[in-house]
């Protein structure tokens, strides 16, 4: 079997199953021959949104425990 026929075999089976995840787009042949199956662009800055909020969050709780003192420390 061709290259080329291959790949379309390939495209429409993956058409086929993507219709049952509607938060990626159709896949679609790049030049240099992958194969590429993007998410949703909404869903991506949504997951961005709240990967910058935990961290956000995390250097903040990290920032407010101030530095450590020695153990030897004495008042």
């Amino acid at each position: 079997m061709k290259v080329d026929d291959q790949q379309d075999r390939l495209v429409a089976i993956l058409q086929e199953v993507l219709k049952e995840f509607d938060n990626y787009s159709a896949a679609r042949v790049r030049g240099d021959g992958d194969i590429q199956i993007s998410l949703d662009p909404d869903l991506k800055k949504a997951r961005s949104r709240r990967s910058n909020l935990a961290n956000a969050f995390s250097a903040m709780m990290r920032d407010d425990l101030g530095p450590k003192r020695s153990s030897t420390w004495i008042e």
